[in-house]
């Protein structure tokens, strides 16, 4: 029922006036947000020191560790597949050791990126880049939801029903070591990636803790080192890193030292492998 000094109707129309101004506010705020975190937050580009000890190896990626499965023979285990081992190449898309080869064993480290992350990639250690792998979706990217359930939950293995995994579109390079071994460094695209960029090509050389490239929005990096680079894993899965900071693992020999210094002369030459 209206007033009877007629004031009803405008009282009305200031309250409504008045929600109007509060939601277009909340909105403008809410985009605002999103605008910073997009452009600003999002690419944010920290400066990291990596560690005194010349044996670290680092993370590769800001994020949670989701596993450290062990490869044997150039085959490691899944939660995807039921814990059944696959080739280590079914997941880098390249084969970068024979499977009776010393390289074809150690240890797969899966780093997840959450859209808070900072989603800069570093090379785990010093050495030259011998070669360059993109692979696209099969058929595509699905998303990596589940993983940041499962981390959530704490639910154990991170990597059930994550099928992304396999399936994703993804970019490895190899990092060849002064001493031969390669790690590699494998970038995989969430579903809502604009792209994997990778500002490195076979023949560059890059020091430990060096970006090489970064990946938008949710995604994860991981890395495969052979036994010859790893004397001991320094972390467990659920554990959060810091790229090019984060020892992940330590080296029975140095992986600070720059490639060109230290290069054998019987290193093979790098290779581009093709997708």
């Amino acid at each position: 029922m209206g007033s009877l000094d007629g004031r009803g109707p405008i009282a009305l129309t200031s309250a409504l006036r008045w929600w109007l101004v509060a939601a277009v506010t909340a909105v403008g705020s809410f985009v605002a947000a999103v605008v910073y975190w997009r452009l600003r937050f999002f690419f944010r580009d920290p400066q990291r020191i990596p560690p005194a000890d010349p044996r670290a190896v680092v993370a590769s990626a800001d994020g949670f560790v989701t596993y450290v499965k062990r490869v044997e023979a150039g085959r490691v285990p899944f939660a995807v597949k039921k814990g059944r081992t696959i080739p280590l190449s079914e997941f880098t898309d390249v084969v970068h050791a024979e499977p009776g080869s010393p390289d074809a064993s150690g240890y797969l480290i899966g780093i997840y990126m959450s859209e808070y992350s900072v989603h800069r990639n570093r090379s785990p250690i010093a050495g030259s880049v011998v070669f360059r792998r993109h692979r696209g979706a099969d058929p595509f990217n699905r998303s990596m939801a589940r993983v940041g359930a499962n981390l959530i939950a704490r639910h154990s293995p991170y990597d059930e029903g994550c099928d992304y995994l396999l399936a994703n579109e993804r970019l490895t390079i190899g990092v060849e070591h002064a001493g031969g071994a390669v790690a590699t460094v494998t970038q995989i695209a969430d579903l809502w990636v604009d792209r994997i960029v990778a500002h490195v090509e076979v023949g560059d050389t890059l020091d430990r803790g060096e970006q090489y490239g970064m990946i938008r929005f949710g995604s994860q990096c991981d890395v495969f080192l052979p036994d010859s680079l790893v004397s001991e894993i320094t972390v467990s899965p659920g554990q959060y890193v810091f790229a090019g900071k984060t020892t992940v693992a330590l080296s029975p020999v140095s992986v600070a030292q720059s490639p060109l210094a230290a290069r054998p002369a019987s290193a093979r030459a790098p290779e581009e492998v093709h997708s």
